[in-house]
Formats: C-alpha cells, structure tokens, sequence
C-alpha cells in the first residue's frame, strides 16, 4: 500500500510540474510576441501620419494559424488580419502592415470592397491592380520606415 502511494505522488507531482512549465513556457511565448503586436501599431501610426485619411483607424488583429499571406485587410469589420508565424521577421510585421494599411486606405466603401472582390475574379492576386499598388508600396516605404 504504501509502494502505491509513493508511486501515486510521484507521479501526480511530476505531472504538476510539467504543468507549470507548459504555462511558464506559453505566458514567456506570448509576452515575446508582443514585439509583433507593439510594431504593428507603430507603423500603423506612422502611417495615418504620412498618409491620412478620414475614416475611423483600423483596429490590428494578430492571429495565430496558417495563410498564403502575411496579412489581410477586413473592411466590414475594418480590422488589419496580421498572420503571426508567416511575420516573424521586423521587416516582414512592417511591409506587411504597409500593405494592409493601403487596402484600408484605397477600400473606403462597400462599391470599392466589391471592385476589389469582382477584380480578384477576373485577374487573381498576382495580377490584381490593387496588390500590385500594394506590393509597390509596402516594398518602397518599408525601406524608408526602418531608415526613418
């Protein structure tokens, strides 16, 4: 009986143990990728301050999970969709946010949230006239973002 219980302790104690390293590990996961989220709204920021405009700021919604891209730009609910793990270099959070941050600045109403949606049936993402403007610049100011 008492072999039971000295197994039983060690056992549960071990299992408490890997628990509150599991948390200590996640809580240390999160607090370093608060950089993503802190530069985000930086370059936002800077943005609305080179290039301003007259609607409400977007909100930045940093989102764990897998895309084929690096950012999206939710008009409906005017939230800027940052993709954590395809943003995991300064440069990366920063041309993405550039690039976001001109959809928000070019979609400023439902007419031209559909224009976007019909041009993307009609020429894909790589052709499509507004990620083309939106590469262009995302790639020329985050050069002067960091040079700033």
């Amino acid at each position: 009986m008492d072999t039971f219980f000295t197994i039983y302790f060690s056992v549960l104690g071990v299992i408490l143990i890997v628990n509150l390293i599991y948390r200590l590990f996640v809580f240390l996961r999160i607090r370093s990728e608060d950089w993503q989220f802190q530069l985000a709204h930086e370059v936002l920021d800077w943005c609305l301050e080179m290039y301003p405009v007259r609607k409400q700021k977007p909100f930045i919604n940093l989102v764990e999970g897998t895309s084929d891209f690096g950012g999206e730009y939710c008009f409906d609910t005017n939230t800027i969709i940052i993709y954590r793990s395809n943003n995991v270099l300064l440069r990366d959070i920063v041309k993405t946010t550039i690039h976001e941050y001109f959809h928000y600045y070019l979609i400023t109403s439902q007419t031209k949230n559909n224009l976007y949606k019909r041009q993307l049936e009609v020429y894909g993402y790589e052709n499509h006239p507004q990620e083309i403007l939106c590469n262009s610049l995302s790639k020329t100011l985050s050069k002067v973002y960091q040079n700033k």
